[in-house]
C-alpha cells in the first residue's frame, strides 16, 4: 500500500506543479499534445525526486501562478514545452 500511496502523491504533485504554471495535463492529453506514457514517465519521475517534499510549500506560495518552476524541479524541461504562448 505504501507504494500506491507514493504514486498518488506524486501523480497529484506533477498535475499540481503544472497547473501552477498554467499546463493543464489533462487537457494537453486529450488534444494529443502529451502521451499518456509521457505522462506516466512525469510522475515516475517525480516519485524519484529527493526534493519533492518542497512542492506543496512552494505551489503555496505561488498564490495566483507562476512563470516557471523552480530551477530544482525534476519536472521542469518536460513541463515547459507544454506552457500556452503568453
Amino acid at each position: 500500500m505504501e507504494h500506491t500511496g507514493k504514486f498518488t502523491r506524486h501523480y497529484w504533485l506533477t498535475l499540481g506543479m503544472a497547473r501552477t504554471i498554467g499546463v493543464n495535463l489533462p487537457e494537453a492529453m486529450r488534444v494529443g499534445d502529451l502521451l499518456r506514457d509521457d505522462f506516466a514517465l512525469m510522475v515516475a519521475e517525480c516519485c524519484q525526486c529527493k526534493l519533492s517534499s518542497q512542492c506543496v510549500a512552494w505551489m503555496a506560495s505561488q498564490g495566483a501562478g507562476a512563470e516557471d518552476l523552480p530551477a530544482w524541479c525534476i519536472l521542469r524541461p518536460r513541463l515547459a514545452p507544454l506552457r500556452e504562448p503568453a
